[in-house]
């Protein structure tokens, strides 16, 4: 079963209420005995050194590595403190057989999708966020074999609804009813970032749809998405 969340979360909501126009997406989640939590994310479309001073004083963060860059988006690793509710429910996770198949944060809260082996270890993840005030919100759920509709070319969430919102403004007609800052400023983004998941977007349309089956890059299961 895939589910999917909207999470009201402290994680990085220091650094990106912060940052303006920064969003982030989740690489890798994983723990120990010795690490509570740690967390690799793409981060993109906002000032990075506003971002990592923010980072160095969110008190849900113990250390932070600025690890890779790409373009214009940069790879970071942070580690948790024990204390906070996230490392409870990737408890809960892990041992409902659960995995992370994609998350995600504007800057306006957490979406993330989850995949889970019944509808009973969903109701149990549920129950044990719950219990340490972890609060989820249900936005969907549908069978493994079934895929979300904005995720059926490879697009991110933000990338989709990027898209839908340029075509009803009238960004692609000619000529152009509307500009990209119209676009951006329909979604209360920056422009960089509303050009960025645009070009993203319609690179993973074409790749899925128009290009040769040989010609066609793998579609990453998380893509930094501006």
């Amino acid at each position: 079963m895939i589910v999917e969340f909207d999470i009201d979360s402290d994680v990085l909501s220091h650094a990106l209420q912060r940052t303006p126009g920064m969003s982030v997406v989740v690489d890798t989640l994983d723990a120990s005995d010795a690490i509570p939590l740690r967390h690799l994310f793409w981060a993109a479309g906002g000032d990075f050194d506003r971002f990592e001073a923010a980072l160095e004083a969110d008190p849900t963060i113990t250390t932070f590595e600025h690890l890779a860059e790409e373009s214009d988006a940069r790879l970071y690793r942070i580690q948790y403190a024990a204390e906070v509710p996230e490392v409870e429910a990737y408890r809960a996770l892990v041992d409902l057989d659960g995995a992370v198949l994609h998350a995600e944060n504007d800057g306006q809260g957490w979406f993330v999708r989850l995949r889970f082996p019944s509808r009973e270890a969903i109701a149990a993840f549920r129950e044990r966020c719950w219990a340490v005030d972890f609060d989820i919100h249900i936005r969907a759920v549908y069978d493994r074999d079934q895929q979300a509709p904005e995720h059926r070319f490879g697009l991110t969430t933000a990338q989709h609804e990027t898209l839908l919102t340029a075509l009803k403004t009238g960004y692609f007609t000619i000529p152009r009813a509307a500009s990209l800052q119209d676009v951006a400023d329909d979604l209360d983004v920056s422009s960089q970032a509303a050009s960025e998941r645009l070009r993203r977007g319609m690179k993973s349309l074409i790749g899925a749809t128009l290009a040769d089956t040989e010609e066609r890059e793998p579609v990453e299961s998380i893509e930094v998405d501006r």
